[in-house]
């Protein structure tokens, strides 16, 4: 185990338990490559495909990046003063601590420690912690006093690899190795399993432009996704939930950052692009100098600016501007109310029929067309809409009562005004008042209930009879 400071950011590498692997499969789990990385000329997949490996490792030696905002279970400190004994000196936390886990260990940033070549001194147990006078004691002493300043991290990713751990338990058979929603049992499931690679979840709180908020990740994990194969993991303490969000947006954000490497290099570089180069007379020779200057000299840097990216999208998708919130309460729910957003279920200002149909069962006329396939002239196999991950889609049938993304006002509300992101399913936010969506959100509501009341009136003149 080793630390590296990179771009002044502390790298932790830790061996995860290999064991759980066997569960599913003979061999060590792996990440694999997305086609597109697959896709980029020799050179250029090498060097998305190292990156990755420097910044994330594998699924068995992970690495925890501290550019993102992920919670990787570390505990930050450093000496204040040594004390009665090697083993035991005064310290101060990046963060107050009252008590600190069981089994916790120590492991030096910084000091003669640290840069010890052998492990004897580098991960050492902890006996005990006094948060009354910020004393720690460790299990064995040490070849000398550590120095006032001397930084340490305590149980360096432990919340990474617990979820690590619970994510090939209870999440790998469908979201796969890699989170790209090609588990072991995906093809029987439709809808399929998120790919989070892309960074993009369906159901969230957050503005269209924004991404999922932690908030949104721990109900749906916990709450699961209604009408899906996505089950609650309601019985989950809280600190299990947490690792698994934890490591679920580890992979995500690994995902992202390849594909926004594979971005900056595709036009390029690509097979067919280096191809279609040397065709307009561009000598191999020539192409691949060019390449290699730009993946020795600029693409590092690149690299940092993308994860910088990735970051910031998800620290702002967990602020008070990223939510979805409504600048009036909801109308209340009546006749007049339902009859106003049934009007504007049908109008060409919403056009909510054209896809879910005029009596809400996902039959619209835009369910018997044929599309094409984003960026090429071919059709898809079949009429009917899309996501982003070329998956068919089948609009929601509001009869049945059934929402994906939550049952409550609100949650209609926030699908409405955001959209659901990845699907065809647009956000009305500057097409649509606050008013109008929420009329619309009291009909959509009131649907699996038409006609009951008739049905009701009918029922009771045959028993008076």
């Amino acid at each position: 185990m080793s630390f590296r400071l990179i771009n002044s950011l502390i790298v932790l590498s830790f061996i995860c338990c290999s064991g759980c692997d066997s569960l599913f499969m003979s061999s060590p789990a792996e990440f694999k490559l997305s086609k597109r990385t697959k896709s980029l000329h020799g050179p250029a997949k090498n060097a998305v495909q190292r990156n990755l490996l420097d910044k994330f490792g594998t699924p068995v030696d992970m690495k925890a990046w501290e550019r993102f905002p992920i919670n990787y279970g570390s505990i930050k400190g450093k000496v204040k003063e040594p004390g009665s004994s090697t083993n035991a000196f005064s310290v101060s936390f990046n963060n107050e601590q009252e008590i600190l886990p069981e089994n916790s260990i120590l492991r030096w940033l910084t000091g003669s420690f640290a840069a010890a070549e052998e492990d004897l001194f580098r991960d050492i147990p902890i006996e005990s912690y006094s948060a009354e006078t910020g004393e720690i004691v460790l299990a064995k002493k040490l070849s000398e006093d550590p120095k006032e300043g001397d930084q340490f991290i305590i149980n360096p990713g432990f919340v990474l690899q617990h979820g690590r751990k619970l994510y090939m338990t209870h999440c790998l058979h469908c979201h796969g190795v890699s989170g790209d929603g090609n588990g072991p049992t995906s093809e029987y499931l439709n809808p399929r399993p998120r790919d989070y690679r892309d960074g993009v979840f369906k159901f969230t709180s957050t503005l269209s432009t924004e991404k999922v908020s932690h908030a949104d990740l721990q109900r749906i994990v916990k709450k699961g996704i209604p009408g899906t194969y996505m089950p609650s993991f309601m019985l989950l303490k809280d600190d299990e939930l947490e690792a698994i969000l934890s490591y679920v947006q580890w992979l995500s954000s690994r995902g992202e950052l390849e594909k926004k490497m594979v971005a900056e290099l595709e036009a390029d570089y690509s097979t067919a692009a280096v191809r279609s180069r040397k065709k307009e007379g561009e000598t191999s020779e020539a192409i691949s100098k060019e390449l290699q200057e730009l993946l020795s000299v600029e693409f590092s840097e690149t690299v940092d600016g993308l994860a910088t990216e990735v970051a910031e999208t998800w620290t702002r998708a967990n602020s008070k501007e990223s939510l979805v919130v409504p600048k009036i309460s909801r109308v209340p729910d009546s006749p007049e109310s339902r009859q106003k957003g049934r009007e504007l279920y049908l109008s060409n200002k919403a056009k909510c029929a054209t896809c879910h149909g005029p009596k809400g069962i996902g039959n619209g006329p835009e369910t018997k067309l044929f599309r094409k396939i984003p960026g090429t002239n071919k059709e898809y196999d079949q009429p009917g809409l899309f996501d982003m991950w070329d998956k068919h889609v089948k609009p929601r049938d509001l009869t049945r009562g059934i929402y994906r993304g939550g049952r409550r006002p609100i949650d209609l509300y926030s699908r409405v005004y955001s959209g659901i992101k990845g699907t065809p399913m647009p956000a009305f936010a500057g097409t649509l008042t606050d008013e109008e969506i929420w009329h619309l959100t009291n009909y959509v509501m009131s649907v699996p209930f038409e006609g009951q009341s008739s049905h009701a009136t009918e029922t009771e003149k045959v028993s008076q009879k």
